[in-house]
This record gives C-alpha cells, structure tokens and sequence, in this order.
C-alpha cells in the first residue's frame, strides 16, 4: 500500500453575545501532517495519531456555547479522520467524532467563565478498500456557536 498523507490545518472562528462579553475560541495551530502507510499482513492500515495541539475557550455562563468541527471537503472513500477535544469544566465532549464537510458537535454545554486550554486529539485511519490515496490536505473548522 501507498502512503496516504493527509495534512490538517486548524481555523477557529468565535462569536460574541449581547452583554458585551466576548466569548474566545482559539487554537495552538496545525497538527503534524499525518501518512498512514503500514499495515500488517491481513490487517488494515495502522492508524496514526497527533495530540500536539490545544485550544482555548471562554464563554458567559448564563449563555452555553457548543464547538462544533468540520472538514472542508469529505475524506475520501475508506479513510477517516476523527478529532476528539477534550471538555472544559462542566462541559461535554462527544469523544471521537468522524469529521465530513457538515459541522458535528464536539464539546457541548460551554460555561466556562475563565479562560481554559485543553486538549485536541487527531486520529487518521484508512481500510484496505481505500486502495491508493494521492496525497491531500484537509482544513478543519472549529465554530464556537451558541448551545443547544
């Protein structure tokens, strides 16, 4: 099998409420390009991983925020990108979500009314069927957006 590389770039974008505060979402930055190229005898391709980057968030309590994620355009056909972030205080994380070209909740129910950092998990797979992939580049969305 051929590599597959897949190349992930993090956009943020934010939203503010009409008491003035301004809820904050922000990002570390892009993860490591990802190559799944090996897989064992039988098996599928073996997975790869990057938890090198973070984000920040900051919302008002009596107005809950939702991040939600998404590709710019779909994964081809037998590779999967998730992205798993980690929730902040009294927040709910969905755990791994597949992400595709419509926004998916990640972390719901935002009240965290100080600044909190957390942890972004990436996790690339691909079947046999996907076959030989030529090499492409994703950008991935987070929207801080109002909940529920």
């Amino acid at each position: 099998m051929r590599p597959l590389l897949v190349v992930v770039m993090l956009l943020s974008t934010g939203a503010s409420n009409a008491h003035g505060q301004i809820p904050l979402l922000t990002v570390s930055g892009s993860p490591s390009a990802m190559t799944v190229s090996v897989a064992t005898a039988g098996s599928q391709p073996n997975a790869v991983s990057d938890n090198s980057t973070t984000y920040s968030a900051l919302t008002v309590l009596l107005a809950p925020k939702k991040i939600t994620a998404q590709v710019n355009s779909n994964m081809p056909t037998g590779v999967t990108l998730t992205i798993t972030l980690a929730a902040t205080t009294g927040a709910i994380s969905a755990g791994a979500v597949a992400l595709d070209a419509v926004a998916r909740d990640v972390v719901t129910n935002l009240t965290n009314t100080l600044l909190e950092t957390k942890g972004i998990t990436y996790r690339l797979s691909a079947t046999v069927a996907a076959g030989v992939v030529l090499i492409a580049s994703r950008t991935v969305t987070l929207t801080l957006t109002a909940y529920p």
